[in-house]
């Protein structure tokens, strides 16, 4: 995914206008809903999704994709009991 910065200003009231370029990047609608977050020095802003299940579907799915599990179940199981 290729990055592109632009620079905007804010105005007296605290406003900003989201360019025309990443609002159709993001696809985003007069509408739409933000979720914004302060990181440090920073301000993340991103689409709210509209159902937060659909949106995390599948998300790392390739995660276990060469681990065996039941291995890796009784590793850990086995953890336990030396404790």
């Amino acid at each position: 995914m290729k990055k592109e910065q632009q620079k905007i200003k804010m105005s007296s009231k605290f406003q900003i206008v989201i360019p025309k370029e990443a609002r159709q990047r993001v696809h985003l609608k007069a509408g739409d809903k933000l979720v914004i977050e302060g990181m440090g020095d920073k301000i993340v802003l991103w689409k709210q999704p509209k159902d937060y299940t659909e949106h995390m579907a599948g998300l790392h799915k390739n995660i276990w994709q060469n681990e065996n599990i039941d291995k890796y179940l009784e590793d850990i199981r086995s953890g336990w009991s030396k404790r």
